[in-house]
């Protein structure tokens, strides 16, 4: 009789240490983040979204005053235009032998590099609107109205409204067990929710003084009180 007894006890406490929770910290993070900087010099005109607010994909962020460039894009337009023009008649011309095969080959080249002044001056007229690559919020914004900026100077940093992240890192023995798409549950500081994510990624290697390795989950759910930059407790 002590003898099961003994055997029950034993089984208990191989349930109960395999029960324990295994814990570690986790920092919250967006899975698409940006810091937007200028591609050219001018003045902002208008910031279309501040601080904390919503976007979405394709909406003008911030627009610059652009006529300069504008009128740049007119002047070179113009040019190509007389260049396609030149080639045309040149053609005609070396058809009819009135000019030498030289001259149409100068019409040519003349055109091509009117093409490509046109292409980048039409790429300088583009880039006076920044354009939102997704859906999302603004985190940041670094400039302000009537403010003249500078080329790759830092503008606006935005985060994407997909599914947030979270960083941990956990001791590298763990990989014994710890799989991709193990279920967690992350107990968030700043508001006490539980919220439920899964392991997507595992480190590509190990810290060999720390003995541990970093991860990364996924929450489950978009949840309106989760942003990047909150920290908690994953329960594994």
């Amino acid at each position: 009789m002590n003898k099961c007894f003994i055997i029950i006890i034993i089984l208990l406490a191989h349930t109960f240490a395999y029960a324990e929770e295994r814990t570690a910290r986790a920092l919250v993070s967006a899975t698409e983040k940006v810091s937007i900087s200028s591609e050219i010099s001018a003045r902002v005109e208008k910031i279309n979204f501040l601080l904390g607010e919503p976007f979405s994909k394709g909406d003008v962020l911030i627009s610059f005053d652009c006529k300069l460039y504008k009128a740049q894009y007119d002047v070179i337009k113009s040019n190509y235009d007389s260049a396609k023009i030149q080639l045309e008649n040149d053609k005609q011309l070396l058809e009819m032998r009135s000019i030498g095969k030289l001259q149409y080959q100068l019409s040519v080249s003349a055109l091509n590099r009117a093409k490509a002044e046109l292409q980048i001056s039409g790429l300088n007229v583009e880039r006076c609107e920044v354009i939102a690559p997704y859906d999302g919020k603004v985190m940041d914004v670094y400039t302000s109205i009537f403010s003249t900026i500078q080329e790759r100077q830092p503008l606006m940093d935005i985060v994407g409204d997909g599914l947030l992240e979270a960083e941990v890192i956990v001791p590298s023995t763990w990989l014994k067990w710890l799989k991709t798409g193990h279920e967690v549950e992350i107990k968030i500081d700043e508001t006490g929710d539980s919220l439920k994510a899964k392991i997507i990624s595992l480190g590509a290697t190990v810290d060999a003084i720390s003995q541990t390795i970093e991860l990364k989950a996924q929450f489950n759910e978009k949840y309106d009180s989760l942003i990047p930059g909150m920290s908690g407790i994953v329960k594994f």
